[in-house]
C-alpha cells in the first residue's frame, strides 16, 4: 500500500463502525454475520456496505468494489459509497477512476472535508499541485485550523521548489497541532538540507513525539555526521541500533566513523557486517567491509567482498576499481 493509499484508508476506516449492527439481530463485525443478513435480504446495504469495508480492510478489493457497485446501483446519492469506492480504486491504483468518484462525492456533499481532502491527496500524488491547493483550499474555507490541509500544502511547496512557502505551511501545521510529527521531520529535513542547526530542534521535536522513528533519528544523526559532531552522531547512530536493530543504515554509519574518522577498520568490521545482515543487497556495506580488510592485509577476504558487491551491483565502480588494484 502506497502512502496516498494509507492516507485514503485511514481517513475512511471509521465508517466501518457505523454500520455493525444490521436488522434482525445479524452481527455486522462478522463476515458470517454480513453473508447471513444479504443472503436473506440482498437490499440490505447496511450489511452490504460493513461487507464492501470489511473486504477492504483484508485487501480483497475486487470483493469489495463488486459490493460497493451494487450499492450505487442501488442509491447513487450516498456520498459515503462514492468516497469508499475512490478508495478502492485508488487501492488498485485506477486514479482516474478514484477522481471521478470523489468529484461525485463533492457535488453530493460540497461542503464535506473528507472528499476535498482526498482529491488533494491524489492531485499530489499525480503531481497535480495546483489542483491540490485549490482543493485544499476549499478544506480551510471549512475549517481554516485543518493541520493536515496546511501539511499538505508544505508538502506541494516543497515539491515545487519553494522552500520558503513549505517552511510557512509546515511551521502553520505545527500552531495547528503541536504534535503534528511529519511536519517537524519536513521541517527538520528543509534546514539540514541549508547546512541550518535549527534542523535539530525540529528533528528532536519530532522524535518527541515518536521516538521510535528510526529515520527520523537517522537524519538527525546524519546531520551531526555531516557537521563533524562524530559524538553526537555515534549517539544516535547507537540509538537506533538499540531500539531497531533491523534499521541497515545506523550500523552502517557508525562503522563509517569508525574507520574513516577514526582509523580503526578492525572495530569498524562488525557494524558493516550488522548493515549486511539487515540489509543483504547493501552493496555499500559491503565494499565497506572489503575495504575493511584490504586496510587490514586481508587481501582474499577483501576480494571477496568486492565480488559481492559487484555480484549486487555490477556497475560499482569503487568495488570495480578496487578489484583491479588487488588483482595487480
Amino acid at each position: 500500500m502506497t502512502r496516498i493509499q494509507t492516507l485514503f484508508f485511514s481517513l475512511a476506516s471509521c465508517l466501518f463502525i457505523l454500520y455493525a449492527c444490521g436488522g434482525k439481530g445479524y452481527n455486522l463485525t462478522s463476515l458470517e454475520g454480513m453473508n447471513a443478513a444479504i443472503d436473506e435480504n440482498p437490499t440490505d446495504t447496511a450489511a452490504r456496505f460493513a461487507r464492501a469495508r470489511y473486504y477492504q480492510t483484508k485487501g480483497k478489493t475486487d470483493s469489495a468494489l463488486a459490493d460497493i457497485q451494487v450499492l450505487l446501483k442501488t442509491d447513487s446519492t450516498n456520498v459515503h459509497y462514492f468516497i469508499t469506492a475512490a478508495d478502492l480504486y485508488l487501492m488498485s491504483n485506477k486514479t482516474r477512476y478514484t477522481r471521478q468518484a470523489l468529484l461525485r462525492a463533492v457535488s453530493l456533499n460540497s461542503e464535506m472535508v473528507e472528499p476535498h481532502m482526498k482529491l488533494a491527496e491524489l492531485y499530489l500524488y499525480v503531481q497535480m499541485r495546483q489542483e491540490a491547493i485549490n482543493e485544499l483550499n476549499e478544506v480551510l474555507k471549512r475549517n481554516v485550523k485543518n493541520p493536515k490541509a496546511y501539511y499538505l500544502k508544505g508538502m506541494i511547496y516543497k515539491e515545487s521548489g519553494d522552500t520558503s512557502l513549505a517552511i510557512s505551511s509546515f511551521l502553520t501545521t505545527t500552531e495547528q497541532d503541536k504534535n503534528y510529527a511529519l511536519a517537524y521531520e519536513q521541517l527538520g529535513l528543509i534546514y539540514a538540507g541549508r547546512g541550518d542547526k535549527r534542523c535539530v530542534d525540529f528533528y528532536q521535536n519530532a522524535l518527541r513525539i515518536n521516538p521510535s522513528n528510526s529515520l527520523t533519528r537517522y537524519n538527525l544523526g546524519y546531520f551531526y555526521q555531516l557537521q563533524a559532531d562524530t559524538a553526537n552522531a555515534l549517539k544516535e547512530f547507537r540509538e537506533i541500533t538499540r531500539l531497531d536493530p533491523r534499521f541497515p543504515y545506523a550500523p552502517y554509519n557508525i562503522g563509517f566513523i569508525i574507520f574513516e574518522d577514526q582509523g580503526n577498520p578492525k572495530a569498524a568490521i562488525p557494524y558493516f557486517l550488522q548493515a549486511i545482515s539487515a540489509k543483504p543487497d547493501y552493496f555499500e556495506a559491503v565494499y565497506m567491509s572489503g575495504l575493511c580488510n584490504e586496510k587490514l592485509g586481508n587481501a582474499e577476504l577483501a576480494i571477496r567482498d568486492y565480488e559481492q558487491a559487484l555480484k549486487i551491483n555490477p556497475d560499482y565502480e569503487l568495488a570495480q576499481t578496487a578489484l583491479v588494484r588487488l588483482k595487480k
